[in-house]
């Protein structure tokens, strides 16, 4: 266990990239959206594909199928997250780009339909305190990958490489579970927090 727990060490300044990048994808989606609402409406399905996909089976499926597709989902995606940083840190950085763009489209729509901003909170920071600092915090072992990568600084890369994705492989010791709960909190209580608003 001590092993798993240091192999977070060192990583809080790529945390905090990490989230300066996603929040800087927030802001694109947000800012792109308002630009030309109307084309994001026509592509919602290419866009945001995957939620769609669970807000339907949410609709239909058991809560434990929704539970299983959601963590299947956000486990790839922390996968590519840290193992990702082997292409010089330009995998985590597209992701969280792109990821951050996905949820500043998703606020300006909740805007766009006259939600409130709570309704907003309501359905993404239940499971999100969990999910999102696993998800930034994969990202930071990644951009620590790249950027050692990078700047070796005379030491070998390959023994910089074997070091990181060793560091990586532990942290999935502690992040994995985190998003087991974050996916189950997502597929069970979420929708009993969201159900009063569609009364």
């Amino acid at each position: 266990m001590k092993a798993v727990l240091d192999s977070f060490r060192g990583k809080a300044v790529y945390v905090f990239f990490a989230s300066l990048i996603f929040l800087t994808g927030c802001f694109l989606g947000w800012l792109v959206f308002w630009q030309n609402p109307v084309f994001f409406l026509e592509n919602l399905d290419k866009l945001l594909g995957n939620l769609l996909e669970i807000s339907e089976k949410m609709e239909r499926a058991s809560k434990l199928s929704v539970a299983g597709y959601i963590f299947q989902n956000n486990a790839r995606a922390l996968l590519v997250m840290i193992f990702g940083g082997i292409a010089f840190g330009i995998v985590p950085f597209s992701a969280l780009v792109f990821n951050g763009f996905v949820v500043g489209v998703v606020l300006a729509l909740n805007f766009y339909h006259g939600q409130s901003l709570y309704f907003f909170l309501a359905g993404m920071l239940p499971h999100g305190i969990l999910e999102l600092p696993a998800i930034l915090t994969g990202a930071a072992f990644g951009l620590k990958t790249g950027a050692e990568l990078l700047f070796s600084k005379g030491k070998s890369r390959i023994k910089i490489l074997k070091e990181n994705l060793k560091e990586g492989i532990l942290a999935l010791g502690i992040l994995i579970p985190v998003l087991l709960i974050a996916a189950l909190i997502e597929a069970v209580v979420t929708p009993l927090i969201l159900s009063p608003f569609y009364r």
